[in-house]
This record gives C-alpha cells, structure tokens and sequence, in this order.
C-alpha cells in the first residue's frame, strides 16, 4: 500500500474518531441543554421539550404566539437582536428572561419596561436552606402546586409595581451591595421580588432574577419544578425554545452546534442525494482500482 493511502486512511479515522468524540461526549457549559452535569438544564429542557436555540436569527417573529422563549442572557444583546425579541414578544409571544449578574437590563430597558435585576445578590441567613446563597421563597401571588422555591445565587428585581410581582423573599433577605456576606447599615433589607410578569405588546415578559432554578442539581429541590411550569403557563402545543447564543460556549460545544447543523443540511433530499452519489463515485473508483492492480500480472526480471 502506497504512503499517500495510508496517511488518508489515518487521517480518515482521526476525523471519524472526533466527529464520534464531539457528537457523544457531553457539554459541560453553564445551562446548556445538552449538559448532564450538576450545572446543565438536560433535565428541564426534556420535560418541556425545549429546543436549543443557537441563533436569535433563528427565532421566528412572524407568528410567535405559539411560541415560549427562555434566555439567560450572560453575553451582550446587539441591537438587532433586541429588536428581533421585543418584536417577537409584542407580536404575542412569551418570554422568559432568568439573569442574576448578567446584561438582563439591557433588554428590560429596550422592552421599555421599568423593571431590573439589581445585580447583586440576594441573601438570608435565617430563612435558608443549608447557606444564606440559597434563600427560601414561600410568598407567592398567587398559590398553585408550589409552596416552596429554594434560590442560588440569585439576585432581586427592582421597580416592580405590586401587581406585576409574582414571589417575594422572606423579611430577614437582604441585598449584599457591598458582597461581604453580612448586613452592613444602608443595605436593602426585607420582602424582595424575585419574580415579576410583565404584558408587553400582545405578548408576555416573565422576569425571574435566578437562571439556576432551571440547572440539573435545583430543578427538583423544593417546588422549583413547579414554579418555573406556572411561570411558563400551559405548555400544551406550544414551542419551546431555550436560547444558548447568550451563553459561553466552549470549542466543544460550538463543534457540537456546528455538526447539529450539518446533521440537519444532510438530512434534506437533494444534499443527501449528492452524499449518496459522491459516495458511490469514490468507491467504484476505488475498487476499479483494486481490480486493476489486482488483475495485473507480474512482470519477469
């Protein structure tokens, strides 16, 4: 076998070996949907059915009513994307923004809504389970299948009018401004929102100031479960989609979207087709090649 063929074959297997390597081995990012881990949303994301959005240029504006979006917004919005989500929610679509320390204002301003994350995190050294890191909630607008939210690293919502707010903290919460992990005299101190739904347009804005509420490791602690599902109201027929573009994607993960992509291209007729026949060519021409050599007859010296 000539030294051109075996090198090809090599190369052949590595690619093959790290295409297997990307589309099996798991993300391990912040709130990615395809994260098993302690930090992913996997198990939030299928029981909603939620499809991984990689692109706000994806998102569908025409005819959004059928349509939930939930963003965690740790990476800047430009300005077309802003205009692409507060045209989807005013066109009637509902929109679930979850941020503690991320550009959630950003959005919250352009929506034109007077709300914002306050940016700092919200604690409670008395009501709390384990840490004051995690907060208990147990005041609620409205009662459903929840009597108990237990927060992460959360932060609290600002400028909410009373009748918009959906779930407080408890009295002994307070805002670490200074972030040295106790009360100091000037800090906000009290019943904190943490949770607000908001109508803008023919649409829905719901504002939740802690995305870990969806991760792996909380979705099923407490009545967080059954909170974010009255959050998002009844699912039933509706598309479900979970922005990523907004999150820090490792190597790994942006080798994973792009071979989604590609999975997605192959699967149409005509680009299919193409592949069969590609294929088809190169091992004819191969194994009229393996004929020829085969069928040659050795020459005397």
């Amino acid at each position: 076998m000539r030294i051109h063929n075996i090198l090809f074959l090599v190369l052949a297997v590595i690619a093959a070996i790290s295409l297997i390597c990307v589309w099996f081995v798991p993300s391990v990012q912040d709130f990615m949907v395809g994260n098993t881990m302690w930090n992913g949303v996997r198990t939030f994301s299928e029981v909603v059915s939620a499809t991984q959005l990689d692109s706000v240029d994806d998102l569908l504006i025409e005819d959004p009513e059928d349509s939930t979006l939930i963003s965690v917004p740790y990476l800047q919005y430009s300005t077309d994307e802003l205009e692409k989500f507060r045209s989807f929610v005013e066109g009637g679509g509902t929109l679930l923004l979850a941020d503690d320390y991320g550009y959630g204002n950003r959005l919250l301003e352009y929506m034109g809504v007077t709300v914002r994350f306050n940016g700092k995190p919200v604690l409670d050294p008395l009501f709390c389970y384990k840490t004051q890191w995690f907060p208990k909630v147990v005041e609620f607008a409205t009662r459903g299948d929840f009597q108990c939210v237990i927060l992460n690293h959360a932060t609290a919502l600002q400028e909410v009018p009373d009748e918009q707010a959906i779930a407080w903290t408890a009295d002994s919460s307070y805002i670490d401004s200074n972030e040295n992990l106790t009360w100091d005299e000037g800090e906000t101190k009290g019943r904190l929102p943490i949770a607000a739904r908001l109508s803008v347009g023919k649409g829905t804005l719901i504002v939740v100031g802690d995305p870990s509420l969806m991760i792996n490791t909380m979705i099923n602690r407490a009545d967080n479960f059954a909170f974010i599902g009255y959050l998002l109201g009844d699912l039933n027929g509706k598309n479900v989609l979970f922005d990523t573009s907004h999150l820090s994607r490792t190597p790994l993960d942006v080798s994973k979207t792009a071979l989604i992509r590609i999975r997605e291209v192959m699967a149409t007729p005509y680009p299919l087709a193409a592949i069969i026949l590609v294929i088809f060519i190169g091992v004819s021409i191969w194994m009229m090649r393996i004929g020829g050599e085969v069928g040659k007859q050795p020459q005397n010296s």
